[in-house]
């Protein structure tokens, strides 16, 4: 009964110092998240997104009120903004916002159809 008392516990003790000193670089577990913003008729929704650096932004495309799709254009381009996205009718596009900083978008098919994302 003492033999297995013993080598239980010496188990336990092996199970945890395994579990609690892992330092492999691969063992860092990814914080990072997807937020999504939809077309819904002429606009995006929601209108502003506020993310942490290294998110993901995903939007989700469906035809405007007029049957035409929609883009993203960022305004203005450069300075840290990721691509441009194309006109799509349907789907989705993701970008990864690597910068900090607001970065503002529109879509050149529907005039007044803005949003921005925020980043932190």
């Amino acid at each position: 009964m003492r033999v297995s008392r013993g080598l239980a516990i010496a188990g336990l003790a092996a199970v945890l110092l395994v579990v609690g000193c892992s330092t492999s670089p691969d063992s860092k577990i990814s914080t990072n998240q997807t937020f999504d913003i939809f077309t819904v008729g002429d606009s995006f929704s929601p209108f502003f997104a506020t993310v942490n650096a290294g998110d993901t932004v995903r939007w989700n495309f469906a035809g405007g009120s007029d049957g035409q799709g929609h883009n993203v254009r960022f305004t203005p381009a450069g300075s840290g903004a990721p691509s441009d996205i194309n006109v799509l009718k349907t789907g989705t596009a993701s970008r990864v916002f690597a910068t900090r900083g607001t970065f503002n978008y529109v879509c050149d098919v529907h005039p007044g159809m803005n949003g921005s994302v925020t980043v932190q």
